[in-house]
């Protein structure tokens, strides 16, 4: 991983979060179509390769692609984060911290893509 981030100049990662009966944030307020991300106690928080922590309302702070988590029908649903930044050593994402089932009949999966290195 050393070599990959010597090399790069910036890098991108994706994670996609399935969610059934259940929002990222444990609302069904859970994000806006800005991308924003609610005015709550609970937020997820990413923690990058050198530790660095992408959460809401910081720069480091990760697009939101997708939210169909907040959509609770009986159905999986997905909410998608995009991560691009120009410090290749803050990435992969190797850690999702406050991810929580907030229902009894939730279930959640996450699908990490591969990091791109530029």
């Amino acid at each position: 991983m050393k070599f990959l981030h010597l090399l790069s100049t910036e890098a991108s990662h994706s994670i996609t979060l399935h969610c059934l009966n259940d929002p990222p944030y444990g609302t069904t307020d859970s994000f806006s179509s800005t991308g924003s991300l609610p005015q709550e106690n609970t937020t997820l928080q990413f923690r990058g390769w050198n530790k660095q922590m992408f959460e809401k309302d910081t720069l480091l702070e990760p697009h939101v692609l997708q939210d169909e988590c907040k959509i609770q029908d009986g159905s999986w649903h997905q909410s998608r984060f995009f991560f691009h930044t120009q410090d290749s050593r803050q990435l992969p994402i190797v850690d999702i911290q406050e991810f929580l089932a907030s229902q009894p009949n939730s279930q959640q999966r996450i699908e990490i893509s591969p990091v791109c290195f530029l």
